[in-house]
This record gives C-alpha cells, structure tokens and sequence, in this order.
C-alpha cells in the first residue's frame, strides 16, 4: 500500500512539475510584518534553490528574521567627523594595542614562526590587522550574519553583492563548516576575528591545526593562518618592507605625491632619501613604489611599496594599512614614524569637505560625487586647484584652502540675513520623504538634516538652478513638493 502511495504521489508531482525532474520547492516563512520584506526573501529563497542551495538551510538561515533599522543606519550614515589623520593614526596605535599584539607573539611564538614559514607573510603584518579587526577576539560580534546580510540585501543598494553573500552563508552552513548558531558577526555579516566576508571565508579560511574546522570565532591558530593565506593570495611579496619614511629635499614638486608609482632608484634619482640616512639595498631600488603625503607637505612622507597595496586589499585605507604597518614596527619593538603631525594647520570635518567637493565641482575640478569622504577623487581636485593657484600641490586638505575655494566660487560662509527659514525636525522629515520619492539617497528619514541628506539637498538644488547651499529650508521643500507634483 505504502509503496502504491509513494507511487502515485511521484506520478503527480511530477505530471505537476511537467518533464523532466521533479523542481525542489523553495522554503516558505512566517511573515516578519513587513510585507516588503517578506516579499524580497520569498523572491531569494526561489532564486537560491534554482541555483542549487538548500531549501532546508534557507530556512533555518531566514526564518524568524526581519529587516534592522539599526544595520541599515550603520550602513547608510557616516560619522559626522573625519578624524584627521594624526588621530586616526594615534587612537589606533596605542600602548594598549601594542602590548596586547605582544603578548600574542609570544604566545602563539612557535605557531606564528610556522606559519610565516607556509605563507610568505610577515607575522607582525598578521599580528596588526587581527588587532585593528578585532583587537584579537576581544571585539563583540553584536549581530547575526543571516540577519545582516539579508537586511543589508533588502535594502537594496547592494543588492546583489549582499545576496552573493547570502548565498556563500548557506554554502557554509550546507557544507558543515560552521552551524547558524555560530554565524555572528559585525552589523556588515563579517565573521569572525578576522571579520571574513562568507565568499572569503569559503575560499581563504585555513584549518591550520587539522581539527577538520576552520574556526575563525576561536582557534587563535586558524585565524592566523586564515589572515596570512588572505594576504598571500593577495599578492604579498616575501621579504619586501612596507613602506620607508622619506626626507625630500628642498624645492620638491609635490604634485609627483599623486599616486602614480616610480622605482625606488628614481625617486632616489630625484633627491628622495630615507629618513634616517640610510642607503637602499639593490633589491630596494627596483621597488615600485609610490610618494604618500598624508598630512599635507609639511607632514611625514612616505613610500609606499608593493606590499602597502596589498593590505589595502584587506580594508581599502591608506590610513588602515598605514597604521597595520606602525602597529607591526611596535610589535618588534621599533618606532613609528619620526616626522611630527602638523597638527596646526587642522582637518576638515565631513560637512566641510562635502562642501569643498561640492564647490569644486561647480569650478569645473572634477571631486567626483560629493560624499564627504575624501577619497583619491577628491586629493586630485585638490591637487589641481593648488596648482591653478601656484600653490604646492600636496592634495591635503585645509580650512585655509577651503576658505580659498569658497572665494573663488562666490559663496559667504554664513547665510545672509534674508535667508530662508530652516525647517523644524517635521519638515525636515516630510523634505527626505520627497527627496527619496525623487531618487537621492538620503538613508532613514528620520528628521535629522545630516551629511546624507545635506548632499541630496545640494544635488537636488543644481538640478533645479537653485543656490547650492545644502542647507534644509522652507524654499528647498516647497521645491521639492513641486517637484514631486510635476
């Protein structure tokens, strides 16, 4: 009877399914309560069963879960200030770190000299990235990776790169390399000590001790390995130094700081010369290396080698790999770096340099979209504005230079007195509705005219020939509400 009835019930599925195999059914869920939502993760969890994932651990992934404002705030809203780069660098490395990276030499001593020995890949290097990510385990992992990667995948801005990780995160868990239980991670799904992606977990991660587990939540030994096979196969060169602080010499073109890469014997051919006096070894002088400036021409210089480039593929800073590389010098006990910060001339908070991007965008120097970051974009901006005004062209920028810009754009720095009134927290609500119905990207309308929602309105204003001020007033919404209208 039993196999009459499993016959049958074969027979309808697959006259249901028409020729061929019978299609695996996607899981189904409990609503979240948002219908949006719930929509996108049904529309996923097809997707991801016809290209091969687990029905059932699509539901264990996905169940119970629903969208976290508090993920989508992290991801859409920067902080307001741009720490200069002397206190990234000094709040980063400090004794604390140090002696924390100290004591982990000497604990894993033996381990770590064996892996260097397999990778390629200088231990201190190792020691200074596990500390910035994770401060060596001590760091919590507030969120879920399930819960991360799927609200960051229906917010939709990166919709399909959240999904590849979705879809590497079932992978994981399909594959018995980790259960959902042990998936925590940051607010972005990255996991573990070294804080991996699921893509670079799948493809990097080392079971260095042969337990048959790449734990990189808690084996100290697998998240070592895991870092070091991460930087070999980013292309680390073995035995080749990071960087060397330079001395330049009088009457220097700064504008040769732009990124672009000579070997080590040209700039030396130019009057560059190691900091503390020292001659460069052969192997030294064919380096490619590029001139850094990263305060400016009155701060350190620096030049950065092959292997400066590849811990930027861990975290694309200059200002991360710069401080992995002192945290590594301090590690082996040696000293940062010998030139002075040139505090005094200060650093723009992410509203000025949203304003200074926007302004020389208007001047016809191409800052890129305004953002209040200041990237490479913006430093060749710069660059060229100092050169236009027969100034050193060290791409750094300064209120003095911003006050420069202002003037040449004809903007005065404080409203006038006939200005337009700005908005309360509920018309400064109702304006980001309306931008995000117009498509600027905002993040939460939550009331709050922060640098998001400056930009937008900026954006919003060349668009309609208004004056480009950023600022959230009466005149801005009554143009956005014909806008929306129109």
């Amino acid at each position: 009877m039993r196999r009459a009835l499993f016959a049958l019930a074969a027979t309808s599925m697959a006259m249901a399914c028409g020729p061929g195999l019978a299609q695996v059914q996607p899981p189904t869920f409990t609503s979240s309560g948002n219908a949006d939502f719930d929509g996108w993760r049904d529309d996923f969890a097809r997707r991801a069963v016809a290209l091969g994932r687990d029905p059932a651990v699509l539901r264990q992934l996905l169940s119970g879960i629903s969208p976290d404002d508090s993920i989508i705030t992290l991801d859409q809203q920067q902080p307001e200030f741009v720490s200069p780069v002397w206190d990234y660098v000094n709040n980063r490395v400090t004794d604390r770190r140090i002696a924390a990276g100290v004591q982990m030499r000497a604990t894993l001593g033996t381990t770590l000299a064996q892996i260097q020995q397999r990778y390629g890949v200088d231990s201190d290097i190792v020691l200074g990235i596990w500390a910035l990510e994770s401060n060596f385990g001590q760091a919590p992992l507030n969120y879920t990776a399930p819960q991360a990667l799927a609200t960051l995948a229906f917010e939709g801005r990166r919709r399909a790169q959240f999904e590849n990780y979705l879809l590497a995160l079932c992978q994981m868990v399909e594959r018995g390399l980790a259960t959902p239980d042990e998936l925590r991670s940051s607010w972005a799904g990255a996991m573990g000590q070294p804080q991996f992606m699921p893509d670079i977990y799948l493809s990097i991660a080392v079971d260095w001790d042969g337990d048959g587990k790449r734990d990189i939540w808690t084996n100290n030994a697998d998240v070592a390995a895991s870092i070091s096979h991460y930087l070999q196969d980013r292309g680390w060169h073995a035995g080749e130094p990071v960087f060397d602080e330079v001395r330049l010499p009088g009457g220097f073109d700064f504008s040769l700081a732009d990124g672009s890469t000579r070997s080590v014997s040209d700039w030396e051919g130019l009057g560059v010369r190691r900091i503390d006096g020292s001659a460069w070894t052969p192997s030294d002088r064919i380096l490619q290396s590029q001139l850094y400036l990263p305060a400016g021409a009155t701060g350190p210089a620096l030049l950065l080698h092959p292997n400066f480039g590849v811990i930027r593929r861990y975290n694309n800073s200059d200002r991360y790999a710069l401080v992995v590389a002192l945290l590594a010098r301090a590690f082996q006990g040696r000293g940062g770096l010998v030139t002075a910060w040139p505090q005094q001339v200060g650093s723009l908070n992410r509203d000025q340099t949203l304003e200074l991007q926007t302004l020389l965008n208007s001047l016809g120097y191409n800052a890129g979209m305004p953002d209040g970051l200041f990237g490479s974009g913006t430093r060749r901006a710069v660059r060229a504005f100092q050169t236009d005004a027969h100034q050193p062209a060290d791409g750094f920028p300064t209120a003095e230079l911003l006050r420069q810009v202002r003037t040449r754009a004809g903007v005065s720095v404080d409203p006038p007195a006939d200005a337009p009134r700005a908005l309360d927290t509920r018309g400064v609500r109702e304006l980001q509705r309306l931008l995000k119905r117009l498509g600027y990207r905002i993040g939460a309308a939550d009331g709050s005219a922060g640098p998001a929602t400056r930009n937008a309105i900026r954006s919003f204003q060349r668009r309609h020939h208004m004056d480009i001020t950023g600022r959230a007033t009466r005149d801005v919404l009554a143009a956005a509400r014909d806008a929306v209208r129109q």
